[in-house]
């Protein structure tokens, strides 16, 4: 799936990949089903990240990109997390699906920054954007050692292209918190276009572990916000 982002902040590199972050962590897994990894209660997906596409893109931005995301989860949590080289900056994205809330923090040039979403939040944000359009396949292949199917995902300006999720995960509420939240199982292979940037994020590793508790929770230092409009001048 190519998630089209339009007027693309003008501004710093960190700033850019800030925002840019923020939408790919947005689209956070979730799925429900039975197999062998349904058992597993605390975990984490390993992604790698590729720059498909960067059409005029600075080559500083370029070389901050991240080649790994993790997603952790467990308890009906997510937490996405995407950091730059040498810890300059990171974004951390938690979902809790039982209390419908959405947290995300970034913290990036001495600054920390927290946005605290409810579900009637969320949907606003929503509200005016195009439902995207699905057609299940039938086709399927194994990602990371998982079973996957395909989906086509027709945007709002009538392109098509394939996402590949699962439904082995032991997460309920798929997506609720995403546009893709008719798919009923984890994101394992989507793609992400922001401005010039054309990202494909592919699962490569799924890990049975558990987590620091301190991971679901906003640390001393940040600023808290309610209001996506702040974020776009913060950094």
């Amino acid at each position: 799936m190519k998630l089209q982002m339009q007027n693309v902040p003008k501004g710093s590199v960190l700033g850019f990949l800030m925002a840019m972050f923020f939408v790919v962590s947005f689209l956070l897994p979730y799925g429900c089903s039975r197999s062998p990894y349904y058992s597993i209660e605390e975990g984490k997906i390993v992604y790698s990240v590729e720059v498909e596409e960067s059409e005029s893109i600075n080559p500083m931005m370029k070389a901050m990109i991240p080649s790994e995301a993790i997603c952790y989860f467990g308890s009906n949590r997510t937490c996405f997390v995407m950091a730059g080289p040498m810890g300059m900056f990171e974004s951390r994205t938690i979902s809790d699906a039982s209390a419908f809330k959405l947290t995300t923090m970034i913290s990036a040039m001495g600054k920390k920054m927290a946005m605290v979403l409810d579900k009637k939040q969320i949907e606003k944000n929503f509200a005016n954007r195009v439902d995207l359009k699905m057609e299940y396949t039938g086709k399927a292949k194994q990602i990371a050692g998982v079973d996957c199917q395909e989906v086509l995902v027709t945007d709002s300006i009538g392109n098509t292209y394939p996402v590949y999720f699962t439904e082995e995960l032991n997460v309920e509420k798929p997506n609720w918190n995403t546009p893709f939240r008719e798919i009923e199982g984890v994101l394992m292979e989507y793609s992400v276009k922001f401005g010039n940037i054309r990202m494909k994020l592919t699962a490569k590793e799924v890990i049975n572990e558990k987590h620091d508790p301190q991971l679901f929770t906003i640390p001393e230092g940040y600023e808290i916000i309610s209001d996506p409009s702040k974020l776009k001048g913060f950094f």
